[in-house]
């Protein structure tokens, strides 16, 4: 892998990790032309205040997802020295039948709660595919630190511990906001309880 400029945050004992994905001008209108076309085939989870926070498709769909997927994979292991797997379907014997990546669409007006991920995963990575300004930043919450913001840019990837706790401000601007959330996942991992 070349190297890539990032910027590392510290919060609290927790690393946060922002980079730009290598050729994002390139790859993300074709992953979101590929996304669109495939809406009507959205399987959703997680309504809250009548917003579907996760709507997914099947990587077969949209194949474009490895770019960023393999991406945050490498530079995990490369920067954070995290070794991890990228998982593109729900594996045998899951309890989950989602794939552990998922996009999140956010109409003007529309928020993000606070929340975390996996338990069982090595990362949690999101990477803004579409996002104007005042499109709502990613936050995040530590008890005793108070929080930190994220501005969202298009192209750029957020890689962040699955524990910490984070949300999404509120979507000020005129467009609809669309980001690519997925986890990376060590061995061994208990697939009853991936996410």
């Amino acid at each position: 892998m070349k190297p890539c400029k990032h910027k590392e945050i510290q919060f609290g004992k927790n690393t946060i990790l922002l980079a730009d994905v290598p050729d994002f001008e390139v790859w993300i209108p074709r992953l979101l032309q590929e996304m669109n076309a495939h809406r009507a085939a959205f399987d959703t989870s997680h309504m809250i205040n009548g917003r579907w926070e996760n709507s997914y498709l099947s990587v077969d769909l949209v194949p474009h997802i490895r770019i960023p997927m393999r991406f945050a994979r490498n530079l995990g292991k490369e920067i954070m020295k995290i070794q991890s797997m990228i998982l593109f379907e729900s594996p045998t014997g899951s309890n989950n039948p989602h794939p552990p990546f998922w996009f999140n669409l956010a109409k003007p007006g529309e928020i993000t709660g606070l929340h975390n991920h996996a338990h069982y995963s090595a990362l949690s990575v999101v990477t803004y595919l579409q996002a104007e300004l005042d499109a709502g930043s990613l936050y995040f919450h530590l008890e005793g630190e108070g929080q930190i913001e994220i501005e969202p840019a298009l192209g750029r990837m957020v890689m962040f511990p699955p524990s910490l706790h984070h949300g999404v401000r509120v979507n000020r601007s005129t467009t609809e906001r669309i980001s690519l959330a997925f986890n990376l996942f060590s061995f061994p991992f208990n697939c009853d309880e991936l996410w």
